[in-house]
C-alpha cells in the first residue's frame, strides 16, 4: 500500500492509548474466599481425625496393659497348678510304688485261690457254679447240690442268666411255686423279681392233665424259662458263693 507524503504544513503528532484500571473482578474475590475455607476446613478434619486417632491409640495402650496384667495373673495361676499337680503325680506315685508289693501278693493269692477251686467247679464273678452231667427230677437235683455244701443256682442278674444260657442245656434252677401256685420263689425263700419266662410262661401246664402240675423252674435255650413238671429228668446248676477275703475285694482298684 502506497502511503501519501506529507505536506508541509502536517505534522506528526503521537497518540497515546490509555486503559481505565478499575476495582479486581468479584468472582476473583468470591473463589479466593472459598478456597480458603476448604482449607480450614480440611485442617479443622484432619485435627479432629488426628485426636482420634490420638484417642483410639491411648485405649488401645490402657487396654493392652490391662491385658498384660491379667496375663500374667494368669501365668501365675499356672505356675501354682503346674506345682500343684507335680506335687500330686509325686505322691500318687510314691504311693503306687508303696502299694505295688501289696498288690502283687493279693493277685498272687487271688490267682491261687482261683486254681484251688473244687473239682469239676467252675468259677463265675466269685461265685462257684457245678454244672452236672447226668440229668435227674428237681427235687433230686437239689439234693446233690445240698451234699455240696450248695444249692440250686439263684439267678441275680442278666450277666449270671447270660452265663448260665451259654451252657447249652436244660438246666433245673432254684425256682419254684409248690408252696403256693403263682407264687415263684427262689429256694433261699426271696421272691422273684426279674423273670425272664418265655411265651406264656409259666402256664402250670395249661391245665392239661398231660403235663400235670409245674412247680419248677429251667433255662431251655435261647435264653429262656420254662415251668415244668418237678420229675422231669434234666441238667442241673449248683451255686456256691466264692469266699473272697476282703483284701482282694478292690485288687484292680491298685493297678
Amino acid at each position: 500500500m502506497r502511503v501519501p507524503p506529507l505536506r508541509a504544513d502536517q505534522e506528526l503528532t503521537p497518540q497515546v492509548l490509555i486503559t481505565q484500571v478499575g476495582d479486581p473482578p468479584r468472582a476473583a474475590a468470591v473463589c479466593l474466599g472459598l478456597l480458603i475455607v476448604l482449607l480450614l476446613a480440611g485442617i479443622i478434619g484432619l485435627g479432629l481425625h488426628h485426636k482420634n486417632i490420638i484417642s483410639g491409640f491411648e485405649d488401645c495402650k490402657v487396654r493392652n496393659i490391662n491385658l498384660a496384667e491379667k496375663n500374667d495373673q494368669l501365668q501365675i495361676s499356672f505356675n501354682t497348678l503346674k506345682k500343684e499337680r507335680d506335687q500330686l503325680q509325686t505322691n500318687f506315685n510314691k504311693e503306687s510304688d508303696q502299694l505295688k508289693p501289696e498288690r502283687d501278693k493279693l493277685q498272687k493269692r487271688f490267682s491261687d485261690l482261683k486254681q484251688a477251686g473244687p473239682k469239676g467247679w467252675m468259677l463265675f464273678q466269685s461265685t462257684w457254679y457245678y454244672i452236672s452231667s447226668e440229668v435227674k427230677s428237681w427235687d433230686e437235683s437239689r439234693q446233690d447240690c445240698r451234699e455240696r455244701g450248695a444249692d440250686l443256682v439263684i439267678i441275680n442278674s442278666k450277666e449270671e442268666q447270660t452265663f448260665l444260657t451259654n451252657l447249652n442245656k436244660r438246666v433245673w434252677i432254684g425256682l419254684t411255686d409248690k408252696d403256693r401256685e403263682g407264687t415263684w420263689k427262689w429256694v433261699d425263700g426271696t421272691p422273684l423279681i426279674t423273670a425272664y419266662w418265655t411265651g406264656p410262661q409259666p402256664d402250670n401246664g395249661g391245665g392239661d392233665p398231660i403235663y400235670g402240675e409245674e412247680d419248677c423252674a429251667e433255662i431251655i435255650i435261647w435264653w429262656i424259662w420254662n415251668d415244668t413238671s418237678c420229675a422231669n429228668h434234666y441238667n442241673w446248676v449248683c451255686e456256691k458263693v466264692k469266699i473272697v477275703p476282703s483284701g482282694l475285694i478292690n485288687i484292680r482298684n491298685l493297678k
